[in-house]
């Protein structure tokens, strides 16, 4: 028969609660995982069954719970988690609001759906690139890679050490500015045959002011967004893998190599 003295009951209980709090974090913000159509209860009963997997292979830990520093502690693992979710969450957002600014150029903007996600509207133009991001990253096994990372985490930044680096904010700022200029690198030949025919449209209507310009170049936008998203799909795969490649090394060297 086991016995325990409440010494030994509260560190069983730390070395459990404290990488569930960042698994938790981390769930709560990473894609496909804050799906508002997943379960609640699945990503709670997932979250405890990875930590209790890692948990004997990690180093134990000695700090209270009920303790100024097991406070600070917990806010310290809530950020982990929620900064290594929200840093994979810049690769759809770059996809969003390329398709933002793809249907507003192509005059479909007024065509939204509602993001329950985010319960706001999205273009139907936005939704289409979400949809396609979400199959490129169940087909390279993203999720899994990030389940990696997330377990890695605990060996590059232990639980029981203070960790602050106020340089990380800006690490974080100057990555994502990189990633929505690829995504707006990937849209810019549309943004440029779209540009150009409405500079052309508007020229024919000051020289032939009785073509309606609003009953030409409506449809003539929507053909030419089609087409040159039909040319884009070729090129989307790679597109999403190198910027995938650019994700999963700025974690390695920013969260998992300090």
């Amino acid at each position: 028969m086991l016995t325990f003295n409440s010494l030994e009951l509260a560190i069983l209980i730390s070395n459990f609660f404290w990488p569930l709090v960042r698994i938790l974090a981390f769930f709560s913000t990473a894609p496909i995982f804050n799906d508002q159509n997943i379960n609640k209860k699945i990503k709670i009963i997932l979250s405890i069954l990875i930590a209790f997997l890692i948990k004997p292979f990690l180093p134990k830990i000695h700090i209270e719970l009920f303790s100024v520093i097991g406070l600070f502690l917990l806010f310290q693992q809530i950020l982990i988690g929620i900064a290594l979710g929200l840093t994979c969450q810049f690769l759809f957002a770059a996809f969003n609001l390329s398709g933002e600014i793809i249907g507003l150029q192509m005059g479909l903007s007024f065509a939204n759906f509602f993001n329950v996600n985010r319960n706001i509207g999205t273009s139907i133009i936005s939704r289409w690139l979400n949809v396609l991001t979400l199959f490129f990253f169940l087909i390279l096994n993203t999720h899994l890679y990030l389940i990696f990372m997330l377990i890695d985490s605990f060996y590059s930044i232990p639980i029981d050490v203070i960790f602050f680096n106020s340089n990380i904010f800006f690490v974080l700022l100057k990555f994502s500015g990189s990633i929505f200029l690829n995504g707006l690198m990937f849209i810019l030949p549309i943004m440029i045959f779209l540009l150009l025919s409405t500079l052309i449209m508007s020229i024919l209507n000051r020289l032939s002011p009785q073509i309606s310009i609003f009953s030409i170049g409506f449809p003539l936008n929507l053909l030419i967004g089609i087409l040159m998203l039909y040319y884009l799909m070729s090129i989307s795969f790679p597109f999403f893998k190198s910027l995938l490649n650019q994700l999963i090394s700025f974690i390695s060297y920013t969260f998992l190599k300090m």
